[in-house]
């Protein structure tokens, strides 16, 4: 039995340890495989990966709650499990009132979309199906 990989491209991913940001992330039945540049995540791939370019949308780990959060109070790590939000922007950013806005577009719990829908991103003119949630 293989597991298909799910590599999301393309954004910035916070992973909340002191690290700095990437811009990529994979995942393969739940758990966190690679952290690091777009073309380190995607050599990670068998070439039957489910690969979704986040078009600058931010991830950040999601914690024990239903919603996201800033500060997370959790981390993405290899080896860890796949719990993380798709931010619609980076949660460090305030807007101009000098206030935080927290937009999830998806919430990914244990490698499976459970709210949202992962960004679509035109792809040779054509744009690719979304990942929609239950």
């Amino acid at each position: 039995m293989t597991n298909r990989y799910t590599l999301l491209v393309g954004g910035i991913v916070i992973s909340g340890h002191d690290e700095p940001d990437v811009s990529a992330i994979a995942w393969a039945e739940g758990t966190v495989i690679a952290l690091g540049s777009d073309n380190e995540v995607r050599g990670t791939s068998r070439g039957d990966s489910h690969v979704i370019d986040l078009g600058g949308a931010t991830v950040v780990a999601l914690g024990e709650g239903r919603d996201a959060r800033w500060p997370p109070d959790a981390t993405l790590e290899v080896g860890g499990r796949a719990d993380l939000a798709v931010l619609q922007r980076d949660p460090r950013l305030v807007d101009a009132r000098g206030r935080q806005q927290l937009s999830a577009l998806a919430l990914v719990r244990g490698g499976r979309l459970i709210a949202g829908r992962l960004p679509v991103v035109p792809h040779r003119g054509r744009p690719k199906a979304p990942l929609a949630g239950p």
